[in-house]
């Protein structure tokens, strides 16, 4: 669905990549959507480096063969809901972020792309999990498979500074229970290596 690309102008108009993803440092895009091929629609920009499976790379979760403080940006969109183990996941992304560097992580959030409570997911099959920005110990009616993206980023990282949890919601339009809207529908968040 180009979730990047529904983000870019107003990532731009933010300074957003001057900020946190600067195309003149390192930066990896972890399953970019690359489709087999460098040059996906959805990349975050075109210095950095694609990771996906797509291109021969190995499993998201390990970050196998990748060095420790690799890249100064780490960006992985609509990726976490696919791994059955985010906190494994982060610990690896944040491992091969340069110290100052920025890890930066979009998921789906639950009741703008769901619009539903329990697993299965209707639009992905594949989704593992389900996204709130936070629940915190006021949210424990919430099933078991929705996880609050700061919950799970406190607990993987907790040497992590947190700069930024926003929902990304421009443009969003609900057209009903079953359909997607053409807006983003995504919850974002940064945190900084010390």
């Amino acid at each position: 669905m180009a979730e990047t690309l529904k983000s870019a102008r107003r990532r731009h108009e933010e300074n957003w990549f001057a900020r946190f993803a600067p195309e003149t440092m390192p930066g990896i895009d972890i399953g970019c959507g690359c489709n087999g091929t460098a040059n996906a629609l959805d990349a975050l920009n075109g210095s950095f480096r694609r990771w996906d499976t797509s291109l021969g790379d190995g499993d998201a979760t390990f970050m196998a063969g990748v060095a420790d403080e690799s890249f100064f940006t780490v960006y992985a969109s609509h990726l976490l809901e696919h791994l059955p183990d985010p906190v494994t996941a982060l610990k690896h992304w944040y491992r091969i972020l340069m110290r100052g560097g920025h890890l930066i992580v979009c998921v789906p959030h639950r009741d703008l792309y769901e619009k539903r409570r329990e697993l299965p997911s209707l639009w992905n099959p594949d989704h593992k999990t389900f996204w709130l920005p936070e629940l915190g110990a006021a949210r424990g009616d919430d099933p078991p498979h929705t996880r609050g993206l700061a919950d799970v980023l406190a607990e993987a990282l907790p040497d992590a500074e947190l700069v930024l949890l926003r929902v990304l919601d421009e443009g969003f339009h609900d057209p009903g229970p079953q359909q997607h809207s053409h807006g983003e529908y995504s919850i974002e968040a940064i945190v900084q290596k010390p």
